[in-house]
């Protein structure tokens, strides 16, 4: 998957949404993309160190899989950004931050819909992800 496409795309769904960054795992690399005229809340070490944490809370989610299913994405809000995390590839974690008034429910499906229309992946199908290492 082209990830710097993803990530450009994923900014088109809305102009709400201010950032979509994926940490490839196999490589350690952080692909991103963000609204220049909205700024960062975080710099770019911040950004890769918040992106690898979510990258082991979703590994926590997985633990109980076997019983309840595979996660699909989360959404957490805080208090200036909404931020939805979800996997795009076998090793990929993709992190997409909206505006607080952007209710993150609201484009979640256009995403997994861009990540299957993008994925190189002839397997690949949305409702089923993985991040198996």
């Amino acid at each position: 998957m082209d990830f710097d496409n993803l990530c450009s795309e994923i900014l088109k769904i809305n102009e709400k949404i201010r950032y979509a960054g994926v940490y490839n795992t196999t490589t350690g690399k952080v692909f991103e993309k963000m609204r220049k005229e909205k700024g960062r809340l975080l710099n770019t070490e911040q950004t890769n160190n918040s992106i690898i944490h979510a990258y082991m809370r979703w590994k926590i989610r997985q633990q109980y899989s076997e019983f309840i299913g595979e996660p699909i994405y989360s959404m957490t809000k805080y208090t200036k950004i909404n931020r939805i995390t979800l996997p795009c590839s076998k090793n990929s974690l993709l992190l997409v931050s909206t505006e607080k008034d952007l209710e993150p429910h609201e484009i979640v499906d256009d995403i997994l819909q861009l990540i299957e229309k993008l994925s190189d992946d002839p397997n690949y199908y949305q409702r089923t992800p993985q991040l198996n290492f």
